[in-house]
């Protein structure tokens, strides 16, 4: 229902969201080894991902969309689509 809705506002606001919980996976895969070992790194972790789906102005995810995914994916857009469409090809 939510992505036939007449409002397509909130679809936006997930959508960003997911891109972002991908990109914070990802990073996290590399890197959680390291990080599991800081005091309380699952309960920033909670708050970041809370902070991140929060439907307020002060949406984080949003911000870190518009302000760092968006910039990188605009920059790198054509490598990213050559390495897809190698993929592709090979496969």
């Amino acid at each position: 229902k939510a992505i036939e809705s007449p409002n397509k506002d909130d679809d936006t606001q997930w959508l960003t969201y997911w891109v972002v919980y991908g990109v914070f996976s990802i990073a996290e895969f590399f890197s959680d080894i390291f990080l599991s070992w800081f005091p309380f790194y699952y309960m920033l972790k909670c708050g970041f991902l809370l902070w991140c789906m929060a439907p307020s102005p002060s949406n984080g995810a949003e911000f870190l969309y518009h302000r760092i995914i968006r910039p990188f994916f605009l920059k790198h857009e054509a490598q990213l689509d050559s390495v897809v469409k190698d993929l592709k090809d090979k496969a």
